[in-house]
Formats: C-alpha cells, structure tokens, sequence
C-alpha cells in the first residue's frame, strides 16, 4: 500500500508523479547543454514551474551543489557556500607576533568522492590557541575558487545557482566574472531564474554573452498538470472524473509543485490516505472540489500581501469613492480590480482592455474609470515590492502579469477577500469556476 503523500509530494522531487514534458524535451536539452564544456546553463522559467526538479532529475544528487541566490550577499559567498557544501574549510586566522595560533572553522561532514575531503578535512573543526605577543589578528581568506578547481573541475559536480534572481544586483557584476572564469577552468556552473530576470546572469558581465546556454521552460499546460493527477490517483487505485481532473488542473495555473499540493488535499477531504484495495471512480459536487482549494489556500498564504493590495496606498483628504460589487459587498476601486483578477476565467496575464472589461462586470451599475484602474494598478505593483521579495504582481501599463501562480490561488480559492469586504455576501457562491462540475 502506497499513502498518498508519499504519491503526491509538494515540497520534494517527485517519483511516482514526474511528467516529463512531452510538448518539449527539456532534460535532453539539459543534458546536452551540460555537454558543452566551459558553457554556463541558464534555466528560465515561471516561479513553481519545475526548475529545480529538472535540475535534479538530471543531476545526479550526489553532484548537486545546490545554492540559493538569497544566501549570497557578496561574491565571495558563493564560493564559501560551494566549500561548506564539499565540507572544507572556509576561512584560517593567524594572529601576529611572536607566536602564531591558527583556527579552522566552517567545516561540515565530507562528501565522498571530492579529492579535497578525502584528503584528511572530513568533519574538522577546531583550533590552536597559543600566547602571542600581539593582540592584533588578520583573516586570512582561502583561495576558495583554486581550491574548488582543483577538487572537482572537470569533473561531473554542478554548482546550481537557484534564485539567481535573488543576488544584489551590485554584487552581480563581479560574481559574474567570477562564474565565468570558474567555467572556463572547468566547474560546471547552472542558473535558474524566473522570466522577466532570465539575463540577469548575462548582464552581470557583457563577456558571458555566447558562454551561456539558454534553457527556457514554460508554464505547464492543463493536459501537462492532469497526467501529474492521473498517474498519481492511478497509483490508489482511483479513477478521477474528467471534470474533476480538468477542474484541479485549471486551478493550478500552470504550476506543478501546486498540482502536486492540490492533489493529497483532495485525497485528505475524500478519505483517501493510501491505495484503496479495490478500484474506484471518484466524481464529486462542485461544493466539494471548492473545499478542496479552500483548504489548499491554507498552504498558500499570501494574506498580508492581499490586505495591503486591498487598503491600497494611505490616503490623504478625500475618500475613495466606493462600488457596489456582484458578491454583496462594496468597496474601493483596489477592491474592484482585486475581484476583477479573482472572477473567472481565470488568467496569469491580463491586458488593460480585458481589466476594464472585468471590472464592469464584477460591479452593479458605476464601475471605476479606466485611468483608475490604471493607476490603482501601478500601485498596487509597487505595495506589492514593500510586502514580498519576489515578484508576485507586475504593470507595465498595458499588461497585468501575476508573477507568483500561488498569489493568484490564494486570491481565488481562500476566503480572505470575501472576508475584507464591507458586506459578507450572501445572495451566491463564491465564483471558482466549477459550475460545470
């Protein structure tokens, strides 16, 4: 008997429900990029769009140097954070005067297979203390880079960057002329970014253009997500409705890992905890399948973000003027647009024509000027930046991208707007799209 977490795994690689992509084969791209000797891999692709998981499909985990982007504040921490993984040292401290007293420190449990901790550095961590005739003590820095090169350059160990959108872009510059002499001595250097940041690592340093190979990764579509679904359920012996499938996988907004959330949450609500002794086709109520995303919404939080969006900026003097809106409630025009992304069909990008359009239709009668909209937009883009360190909203104007898929759940599927407006709504269901259920 297999349970269902063990089926449907939102925060670890998968198994049993891996897809690989068929509309595009990128593992085959990655491996041949990794083919390439001296060339950096840049992986692009939406936030929760599988970039990670396909770094580790095809790297094996034991050659998997996986940093994050957020944890590296200067360029010399990327080279600590590569020592700390191999488990060597990352710093030594002499002190002057007539005595000298040394100290290694950063030392973690060795890796098997690196020459470096198989010369005698597994698990190390101490120091010498001695009298000194001076008080005056000066770090001196590894030559951490040679150190790496001469441990696993050429070899099949990946540096993988996560996040590199994440790194100050003030230390970019020089981080990038630092990854770019590493691949040209032989350390096998991979990126990942979101999109809208893909170059980032290009930018870094013009003379990385033509030392690096783009692998560009897109959201998933709906049949992509419904074989995540199918093959898991397959696995508990349950046969979804088609409805039900297609239903789960609309919601999920191009993104695996919340497939891949959604999934054991319909399982808990319909008592399935592992594979069912016989088999079973499962079609349930649309009530249900709602209660299925409320409960996922909990695993998405995204509440403080959402009430700033719906205060909008401090306002000075008059009042906004308010709405009446098709749920019941009535509010601001920041509440107009945040029911107008919400109301169906539901949609990653919207241009400014389609938000007008949405915000006629979730009012009763006056709608919010276009130019209000516009601005109360652009607004919101910036309180989005004050709120979250990712990207989670962007407007340029014209288009209206939500960046982070698991905002744009969170909108749709927990109660949380209903709950901010000035009337709870009671002539209706919430609007999630399953009428068809």
């Amino acid at each position: 008997m297999t349970k269902a977490t063990a089926v449907f795994t939102p925060t670890d690689v998968p198994t049993i429900t891996y897809v690989e992509r068929t509309a595009k084969n990128y593992e085959d791209e990655l491996r041949k990029a990794f083919q390439i000797p001296k060339m950096i891999v840049s992986i692009s692709g939406p936030s929760k769009s599988g970039k990670t998981v396909l770094v580790t499909k095809v790297v094996s985990r034991d050659n998997l140097i996986h940093l994050y982007g957020a944890s590296i504040k200067t360029a010399d921490d990327l080279w600590k954070n590569v020592l700390a993984w191999m488990g060597g040292p990352i710093e030594v401290t002499e002190t002057s005067g007539s005595k000298k007293g040394g100290t290694v420190s950063g030392t973690a449990s060795g890796k098997a297979g690196i020459p470096f901790v198989a010369e005698g550095s597994v698990g190390t961590s101490g120091s010498t203390t001695v009298e000194s005739n001076s008080q005056t003590a000066k770090k001196l820095a590894l030559n951490a880079l040679d150190q790496i090169v001469k441990d696993i350059g050429g070899s099949d160990f990946v540096v993988f960057v996560d996040d590199f959108h994440y790194i100050e872009a003030s230390v970019r510059e020089e981080i990038g002329r630092q990854i770019k002499a590493a691949a040209e001595l032989g350390i096998r250097i991979c990126t990942a970014s979101v999109p809208h940041r893909s170059d980032d690592v290009v930018r870094s340093n013009t003379e990385l253009r033509g030392r690096v190979t783009a692998v560009d990764m897109t959201y998933w579509s709906v049949t992509e997500l419904e074989q995540i679904a199918y093959r898991g359920f397959k696995e508990l012996n349950v046969d979804l409705a088609p409805s039900v499938l297609c239903g789960l996988s609309n919601e999920a907004f191009g993104s695996p890992q919340l497939m891949q959330a959604i999934s054991p949450n319909f399982c808990f609500e319909s008592n399935i905890g592992e594979t069912l002794p016989d088999h079973v086709r499962v079609d349930v109520e649309s009530y249900k399948v709602r209660r299925v995303l409320e409960r996922t919404s909990t695993s998405t939080d995204f509440s403080t973000l959402l009430n700033v969006l719906h205060a909008g900026p401090k306002q000075r003097g008059t009042e906004r003027k308010q709405f009446r809106f098709t749920d019941g409630s009535s509010g601001d025009v920041y509440r107009c647009v945040l029911l107008a992304i919400k109301s169906d069909p539901s949609s990653l990008s919207f241009r400014y024509d389609e938000m007008l359009r949405r915000t006629v239709r979730v009012c009763i009668g006056e709608s919010p000027s276009g130019s209000s909209v516009s601005e109360s937009l652009g607004q919101m883009a910036k309180l989005a930046k004050t709120v979250q360190d990712a990207p989670v909203i962007e407007w340029d104007e014209d288009v209206l991208d939500i960046v982070e898929p698991y905002f744009l759940f969170f909108l749709r599927c927990s109660s949380h707007l209903e709950g901010l407006g000035t009337k709870a709504n009671t002539d209706g269901e919430t609007q999630l799209g399953f009428e068809r259920l």
